[in-house]
């Protein structure tokens, strides 16, 4: 018995080998010929790529890329789970160069006689791996692939398999879409993105994210040794979801202006939300730690110095530049009470009517904020005088050759400087005197003027017979 259940083992698997399959018993009939065909892309088409076709019993089918990165192979095979796996090959970078892709793979469940449509490229290749790591807690084949599929789905929000990646452009995409193919080619430029940004190659981040996924399935940073990093980043299920929608914004903003894919085109707004939708992605893949609230970087915000004192109108200038070169609002606050808002460019200034606030130290709070949820802010304080100095005369004694007169002041800033007739008054704190050479002149004035720019002047006669008063 077990040798005839052998040999029944042996038949069928030659039959499948030749090119038949069973059907009625005693019957066979061809495999239908089927095809697999789709692109290769990396950080860009993978041009002159080997790719290999592969089936549960070995090669199916072996093709090459053309310099579009696209690749077509004739498939006959039973149903079953295909592996296909890309060498070699380059794409060309945004100076020019020719850069080795490496290897890629992307697998798929295969329906015999089918024509199949696939994308190979870095996230098919995490994919792969996460795979493997269901195939081995029990999964089959075509199970492990759609829990592996579903869960980059869930996140990147177009399935990673199945379309065609447009690369971002000069212009890429068409009409006003933010279509699932420019959302694709924009994710992967901005991997290499974010890989080159942390001192990487985009090879590094992508094996990383492999490594990753094929310890425990999910993209947290876990490793077999321990956490992973991307340079000195130590990557997490946050980081994943920040770094690439930072990394998407970044490249959109470096786009050409008013482009599909530019944060100055149509699809601002659309690049924003789906930015969002990638940080606050609640997808399987991470877990079930909930994300980080979209945003958070810090805006580099420079507000010019305050006066400690000051009257009249004040003008509160600065910049701000934003990492994806978004619009920033800069709204300004006194004493928490929001008092006007711009959009910086990225200079900004705020011009205050001071004589609507009391005479005191008021707070001053600046913010910057981008369509992104980014920001920054600026704490300060300024000191508001509109009231001028007040005087008296407390000792009016003539000299010989002259006339000493002293009194005090009265003022919030404080009295800094003063004269009478071309004679520089000595202020000390609340207090002030003058000695005048003859001839004195009648009336005398007496010029002050306060740390917060308030001048005033005093009309004293200097007759014996209208002495000033003294101070009270």
């Amino acid at each position: 018995m077990k040798i005839q259940k052998l040999y029944k083992m042996v038949s069928l698997a030659g039959l499948a080998l030749s090119g038949c399959r069973l059907g009625n018993p005693g019957a066979a009939t061809p495999i239908p010929q089927g095809s697999v065909a789709g692109y290769v892309v990396s950080a860009g088409p993978v041009a002159g790529a080997s790719v290999a076709v592969l089936g549960p019993d070995g090669i199916l089918a072996t093709t090459r890329t053309d310099d579009s990165g696209h690749f077509a192979a004739s498939v006959q095979s039973l149903d079953t789970t295909i592996t296909l796996v890309a060498s070699g090959g380059s794409y060309g970078n945004a100076a020019g160069a020719n850069v080795p892709s490496g290897t890629l793979r992307a697998a798929l469940p295969y329906q015999s006689g089918s024509a199949e449509a696939v994308a190979i490229t870095p996230i098919t290749n995490a994919l792969v791996a996460a795979e493997g790591y269901f195939q081995g807690q029990g999964l089959s084949a075509a199970a492990a692939v759609a829990r592996a599929d579903t869960g980059f789905m869930d996140w990147l929000g177009f399935d990673p398999l199945v379309t065609e990646p447009v690369l971002p452009s000069g212009g890429g995409g068409s009409g006003q879409t933010l279509s699932a193919g420019l959302r694709y080619g924009l994710v992967l430029a901005a991997l290499a993105h974010w890989a080159h940004a942390n001192a990487s190659r985009a090879q590094t981040l992508t094996g990383l994210m492999a490594a990753d996924v094929a310890y425990d399935g999910l993209l947290n940073g876990a490793g077999s040794g321990g956490t992973l990093a991307l340079g000195s980043l130590p990557l997490s299920a946050d980081a994943y979801r920040q770094g690439l929608a930072d990394a998407l914004l970044q490249v959109a903003a470096a786009a050409p202006p008013g482009s599909t894919d530019s944060l100055s085109g149509p699809n601002a707004q659309a690049l924003l939300a789906y930015a969002r939708t990638l940080a606050e992605s609640t997808s399987p893949l991470f877990g079930t730690l909930p994300p980080a609230p979209f945003g958070g970087n810090t805006l580099a915000l420079t507000v010019a110095p305050l006066p400690s004192w000051t009257h009249g109108t004040i003008v509160v200038n600065g910049s701000v530049t934003d990492p994806y070169g978004l619009p920033v609002s800069v709204t300004i606050a006194i004493d928490q009470q929001q008092y006007q808002t711009v959009t910086a460019t990225p200079a900004f200034a705020f011009a205050i009517d001071t004589s609507r606030l009391s005479d005191a130290v008021h707070g001053v709070t600046v913010t910057a904020r981008d369509a992104a949820g980014d920001q920054a802010s600026y704490q300060g304080s300024v000191g508001i005088d509109n009231t001028p100095p007040q005087a008296c005369v407390s000792v009016f004694e003539p000299l010989v050759g002259g006339v000493l007169m002293a009194g005090r002041w009265q003022d919030l800033s404080g009295v800094v400087a003063g004269v009478a007739d071309g004679a520089a008054l000595a202020i000390t704190p609340g207090a002030w005197e003058v000695e005048v050479p003859v001839p004195v002149p009648s009336p005398l004035v007496v010029a002050m003027s306060d740390a917060a720019g308030n001048q005033q002047s005093f009309s004293w006669a200097l007759s014996s017979a209208s002495n000033p008063a003294p101070c009270p």
